[in-house]
C-alpha cells in the first residue's frame, strides 16, 4: 500500500494513554506486521504471523493486549493473570518487558507487567506473581516450575497467550515444558504466534494453541533488499579470517557498531584476545555469564559504550562432542530475539551452518530502515552451504564477492602470527575464569554474601593476577609503510580528487620518508608550511586522526622515490 493509505495509528481505536507512549516513542506509523495485525487482534482473531527479525513483531502482539487489558478495567476491578508472554530465552524476555513498560508509561498502575524468565529462587518471584500482574512474561520451563509450585494460577483468568520466536521453542527444548503449560490454560483463550520462519516445529504449534487462526506472512524476503542491506563475501582460510578481521577493523575500513558470530565461547575469547594484541577493545557476549550482565552488555553496546561485540549462536552451531565449561546457561540466545540497536555491520567470522541461522545473524543489522552490512568469511569446505544460502535468499545473487585483494593485506601477517602465538589454549582457560569471577564480584545478589563472609572475596580477589595473553606494545600501532602501503592503491583517485599526492619509500635503515606533493589546483600554496597544514586538515576531516613526520627532502630525493 501507498504510505496515503497506510493504516494510523490514531485510526485503530487505541487508549489515549497507549497513544502517548507511541508518540513517545517516536513512532509516527505503524510497521506493516502493526498495521495488519493490530487491528485484526483487537477484533478477537488468533494470529499466526511471519515476518523478519526488527519488523516490529513484539508491539504487534502488546499493543492490542495493553488496549484490552485496559478496556476490561473499565468494567472488571479484579486483579488477575489476563496475558501470557512465551519466550524462548532470558534476554527475550527482558526486551519484552522493556517493550511493555514503554508502552504502559502513562498507564502502569492499571496495566501490571512481571518478567519471570530469569533464574531467580522461585521462592524469590513468588510475592511478584501474588499480586496477580496482568501480564506476565518468561520461559516455558520458568512459568511451568511456578504453576507446579502454585505460585500462579492461569487457568481462570488467561485472555491471550503469546509465543514469540515461536520457530525457536522447539529447538530450545521447550516442546515438553510447552505441552505440560498447555494443560493448566483454559480452554478458550486469544493465542499469537510470532515468528521468523513458518517451519515443521511452529505448524505443530499452530494445531496446539491455535483455533481458525489468520496468517500474515508478510515480506517474501526475510531480508532487507539490497539498498538497504549489502551482503559480502571473502573466501578465506583460518588464518586469513584473524588477518582479515584485524585489517577490516585496525584500518577503519568496518566502521561503527559491529557484531562479530563465531561458533563456540572458545572462538570467542580466542578472537577477543588477539583483537587486545592490536589495543582493539572488543566484549564477548558469553553464556556462562548472568543473565543480568549479558543484558547490561547489551546495554552498553546500545548506548555506545563500545563497538564491537563478539557472540556465538550456540542452538545452532554447538557440537555436542565437545566440551565446554560447565554452568552455560541453557536458555542462551543471541543472533535472533535480542534487540540491538543501530547495528551497522555484522561479521560472520565462522560461516552459520544453516540458512535459517544466516538469516538470524545477519538481521541484526539493516533493521528500522537503517542501512547495514553483512561480511560472511567463507572457507572452501564451506562453498556449498554458500550455495545455499545464495539460492534460498536471491537466486544466487545476495552474496556478492567483497572487492578485497589478499595480497594488499600480506604485509600485515606476520604481525597477525605474532599476536596469535600470545593466544595460547592456557590463555583463553584463564581469560574466560577471569571474566566469571569478575562477574562474581560485580553481582548485585552476592553482595550480602560477601560481606558476610570477606575472607571467601579475598580469596576471590587475591587469586594470582591473570596475564591470559602476553601484550606486545609493538603491535599497538599500524606503522605507517604498511598503512600507506594498503592504502597506495587509492593514491591515484586521491590525486584526482584533492590534488595531494604522497610518495612514499623504505627501507629498514632509515624506516619511512613520506613526501607530499600539491598538484597545481587553481592557486599552489604559497610556503611548505601552507601546504602541511592543508595535508593536516584534509588528514584529520577523512580520518579523524593525523600522525605527521618532518623530513628534509630535496628535489633528487622525490625524483628517486
Amino acid at each position: 500500500a501507498m504510505a496515503a493509505d497506510r493504516l494510523r495509528f490514531h485510526e485503530m481505536g487505541l487508549d489515549n494513554r497507549l497513544m502517548k507512549a507511541l508518540a513517545d516513542l517516536g513512532w509516527a506509523q505503524p510497521t506493516l506486521i502493526q498495521e495488519k495485525a493490530i487491528p485484526l487482534a483487537l477484533d478477537g482473531k488468533d494470529i499466526l504471523a511471519r515476518a523478519r527479525t526488527g519488523s516490529g513483531k513484539t508491539a504487534a502482539y502488546a499493543v492490542p493486549l495493553i488496549q484490552r487489558i485496559l478496556a476490561s478495567k473499565e468494567t472488571v476491578c479484579e486483579q488477575a493473570v489476563r496475558a501470557l508472554v512465551l519466550v524462548p530465552t532470558k534476554e527475550l524476555g527482558h526486551q519484552v518487558h522493556t517493550m511493555f513498560r514503554q508502552l504502559t508509561a502513562y498507564c502502569a498502575r492499571d496495566v501490571r507487567v512481571a518478567d519471570i524468565s530469569g533464574k531467580a529462587d522461585l521462592s524469590a518471584q513468588r510475592p511478584i506473581l501474588m499480586e496477580k500482574p496482568d501480564v506476565v512474561v518468561g520461559t516455558p520451563s520458568r512459568v511451568l516450575a511456578h504453576l507446579a509450585a502454585r505460585n500462579v494460577t492461569l487457568s481462570a483468568s488467561l485472555e491471550a497467550l503469546v509465543i514469540d520466536e515461536a520457530d525457536l521453542l522447539f529447538s530450545f527444548g521447550f516442546e515438553s515444558d510447552l505441552k505440560g503449560l498447555l494443560c493448566h490454560l483454559p480452554k478458550i483463550y486469544q493465542a499469537f504466534l510470532m515468528s521468523a520462519t513458518l517451519n515443521e516445529d511452529v505448524e505443530a504449534l499452530k494445531e496446539l494453541v491455535l483455533h481458525n487462526p489468520v496468517t500474515l506472512k508478510l515480506q517474501g524476503s526475510q531480508l532487507p533488499d539490497s539498498s538497504q542491506l549489502q551482503q559480502y563475501s571473502i573466501q578465506c582460510e583460518e588464518e586469513d579470517k584473524f588477518l582479515l578481521v584485524y585489517t577490516l577493523l585496525k584500518l577503519g575500513l568496518v566502521r561503527s557498531k559491529t557484531l562479530v558470530f563465531v561458533d563456540a565461547v572458545d572462538r570467542c575469547y580466542r578472537l577477543k584476545l588477539f583483537l587486545e594484541q592490536f589495543s582493539i577493545p572488543a566484549c564477548v557476549l558469553n553464556s556462562e555469564l548472568p543473565v543480568q550482565s549479558r543484558c547490561h552488555i547489551i546495554m552498553q553496546f546500545n548506548q555506545g559504550f563500545y563497538n564491537y561485540i563478539i557472540a556465538t549462536d550456540e542452538h545452532t552451531v554447538a557440537d555436542p562432542t565437545v566440551t565446554v565449561l560447565q554452568g552455560k546457561d541453557e536458555e542462551y540466545g543471541v543472533s535472533r530475539g535480542v534487540d540491538f540497536h543501530n547495528v551497522s555491520n555484522v561479521i560472520n567470522f565462522d560461516f552459520p551452518k544453516t540458512v535459517e541461522s544466516y538469516i538470524h545473524r545477519v538481521g541484526r543489522t539493516a533493521r528500522a530502515g537503517n542501512p547495514g552490512t553483512a561480511l560472511t568469511f567463507v572457507s572452501h569446505t564451506e562453498l556449498d552451504l554458500l550455495a545455499q544460502i545464495q539460492d534460498a535468499l536471491a537466486g544466487g545473487r545476495a552474496l556478492k564477492p567483497y572487492g578485497f585483494k589478499m595480497e594488499e593485506i600480506e604485509g600485515f601477517r606476520y604481525r597477525c602470527r605474532d599476536a596469535m602465538r600470545s593466544v595460547t589454549k592456557q590463555a583463553i582457560k584463564e581469560a574466560r575464569l577471569k571474566e566469571i569471577k569478575q562477574e562474581l564480584l560485580n553481582s548485585e545478589k552476592l553482595k550480602t554474601y560477601f560481606e558476610d563472609n570477606p575472607r571467601d572475596l579475598q580469596l576471590l580477589r587475591h587469586d594470582k593476577d591473570l596475564h591470559p595473553a602476553i601484550i606486545k606494545p609493538h603491535l599497538k600501532n599500524v606503522p605507517e609503510y604498511l598503512s600507506e602501503s594498503f592504502n597506495g592503491a587509492n593514491m591515484a583517485r586521491l590525486w584526482e580528487n584533492t590534488g595531494i599526492h604522497s610518495v612514499l619509500g623504505y627501507d629498514r635503515s632509515s624506516h619511512i620518508r613520506v613526501c607530499v606533493c600539491f598538484r597545481d589546483i587553481g592557486e599552489e600554496p604559497k610556503t611548505a608550511a601552507e601546504a602541511l597544514s592543508g595535508l593536516i586538515l584534509y588528514s584529520f576531516q577523512k580520518f579523524r586522526k593525523c600522525s605527521v613526520h618532518l623530513y628534509k627532502v630535496n628535489r633528487e630525493n622525490v625524483q628517486n622515490h
